[in-house]
């Protein structure tokens, strides 16, 4: 039985994007799970918090394989498509697999630290600058990427899956993306999908008046 550990949304809490990328990629896999809506106050944050024994780090999202406990979005991501494929989520031949983990892994190394760069610049009320400069560049280079396909890694795949769960905060926090109408076609593509019929998804979307 797999069970996904995940923070919905809530009034003093937006859900867990990270979370969000691995219920999608179980939709998307057509896999039954059991999802378990954490409280982040009471079953993460205390040191003794209980899914602390699963998850030290009091993260989401924690994925329970009959047992099998990980955690780490992109690990699970990859666990999910090697234990339950092959599927073209993740190819098996090098070349295309890598092109795949190369944006997979530019999501956690570049993308998430921009955004949250310029989150919290502007919680603090500090000079945000910088941190919508180095937004700016991320979109662009997602942009030009998607200027000429229609997805990231040219077929559909978890590149995808992990970028559509954390560009769009960006929309939640301010930025305008009118500019990148690339970025925008393609957060179309994926709102149309069954899969990404998500309250988290769908508010990042109308938060930028794309929903």
């Amino acid at each position: 039985m797999l069970r996904l550990y995940h923070i919905l949304p809530r009034a003093d809490h937006p859900g867990s994007h990270n979370a969000l990328k691995v219920a999608v990629l179980l939709r998307e896999l057509g896999l039954d799970f059991e999802l378990i809506d954490v409280d982040p106050v009471t079953a993460l944050r205390p040191a003794d918090a209980p899914l602390r024994t699963l998850n030290p780090n009091g993260l989401t999202p924690i994925l329970d394989d009959d047992g099998f406990i990980l955690w780490e979005s992109a690990a699970i991501l990859q666990y999910l498509c090697d234990s339950r494929g092959p599927t073209p989520l993740l190819p098996i031949e090098a070349k295309p697999r890598a092109r795949v983990l190369q944006w997979l892994t530019w999501e956690a190394s570049t993308v998430i630290p921009a955004l949250m760069a310029l989150y919290m610049a502007r919680v603090s009320g500090g000079d945000d600058a910088a941190a919508v400069q180095r937004v700016d560049f991320v979109l662009g280079v997602l942009e030009r990427q998607l200027n000429s396909r229609d997805w990231v890694a040219d077929n559909y795949s978890i590149a995808d899956i992990a970028l559509g769960a954390g560009v769009p905060a960006l929309l939640s926090i301010g930025v305008d993306f009118a500019a990148y109408p690339a970025v925008r076609r393609w957060l179309s593509a994926l709102g149309a999908r069954p899969a990404w019929q998500d309250a988290i998804f769908l508010a990042d979307l109308r938060a930028g008046g794309l929903a």
